[in-house]
């Protein structure tokens, strides 16, 4: 074993392997680069950060590979990295990037269906960030409480908290691209929020936002939200109050799936088809819904999300 005297421990990643890590999570986001080869290459970099003795840049790469198998709906692997990435920071006294793990790894148990846990994580996330004055870690951590009180009903919490997460985005000083992201999934859970109250205007407003952002950003990700949410607001409104825009949900879903099929997205494509079967169900298409209801149960229980798989089994109830 190695001890910690003989290792390097500079507190962050050098620039260039940083740059390393962020370009392969690039041509993966960009849909340049297959998952199963954006795995293999932060694999690579992350065993050779261990052999040179790098704490740091062995975080990171665990830190991205956990990023990468969230996205791919790998979430017990991807919690197996961010934990080995935490570890790794806070032994070279990275608090800001452990901070970041935090938030990450709050989303994974937020899919897992473990809101209890994932709202601590991001509790903690937000208590560190404000030590540390970075902002855009407070801002994802708001924001993603936010989203997370959606899947628990607490709209008017849920509300409050998207705002504030919007709100903190709109102080970010650089990181456009990334800012931009986080603004159209907080748009997303904007809309989803107006839409359980009922405003449905306001819904169809905020839906807009995030495609604008989609569209600005050009990212597979970031449209895959757009087009969910879109697809959502279209089958509760009926029609839609722009000529520009169709009045088939199904047209924005299937936008969506192939944004997300793109990526391997395997988390957000199983919502997707989970929203695109309920939005069949309430346009009568009843045994399609069942049907795609019953494949949802499956993919979710095989992901390890209990909870959407559970949700997704009462909704077929409803339709069979």
């Amino acid at each position: 074993m190695v001890g910690l005297s003989q290792q390097t421990v500079e507190s962050e990643p050098t620039p260039q392997f940083n740059e390393q890590c962020l370009s392969v999570i690039q041509d993966w986001e960009a849909g340049n680069l297959p998952l199963k080869d954006a795995i293999k290459s932060m694999e690579a970099l992350y065993e050779a950060a261990h052999e040179e003795q790098h704490m740091a840049n062995e975080a990171r790469a665990h830190h991205m590979m956990g990023y990468i198998q969230h996205y791919g709906g790998n979430l017990t692997i991807s919690i197996r990295h961010y934990d080995k990435a935490h570890r790794l920071y806070m032994r070279v006294g990275n608090r800001k990037r452990a901070a970041t793990i935090d938030l990450n790894q709050g989303e994974n148990y937020r899919f897992k269906g473990d809101f209890s846990r994932a709202r601590r994580l991001y509790q903690k996330a937000y208590e560190t960030a404000s030590d540390v004055g970075d902002i855009v870690i407070q801002a994802m951590a708001i924001g993603n409480e936010g989203l997370t009180l959606i899947t628990l009903e607490q709209y008017d919490k849920a509300l409050d908290a998207l705002i504030q997460g919007k709100d903190l985005c709109m102080e970010w000083e650089g990181a456009a691209e990334r800012r931009d992201s986080a603004l159209c999934e907080f748009y997303q859970g904007l809309a989803t929020t107006y839409m359980a109250k009922n405003q449905l205007t306001d819904a169809w407003d905020m839906a807009l936002n995030a495609l604008e952002l989609a569209q600005k950003t050009d990212q597979p990700l970031d449209y895959g939200f757009a087009n969910r949410i879109i697809g959502e607001v279209v089958t509760k409104m009926g029609t839609v109050p722009h000529d520009d825009f169709s009045s088939d949900p199904d047209y924005y879903f299937r936008h969506a799936l192939s944004a997300f099929r793109d990526l391997n997205a395997e988390a957000e494509l199983a919502r997707t088809m989970f929203a695109q079967a309920r939005s069949l169900a309430s346009r009568g298409r009843r045994t399609t819904a069942a049907r795609k209801l019953q494949q949802v149960m499956i993919i979710f229980t095989q992901l390890g999300m209990l909870d959407d798989a559970a949700r997704a089994a009462e909704a077929q109830l409803a339709v069979i």
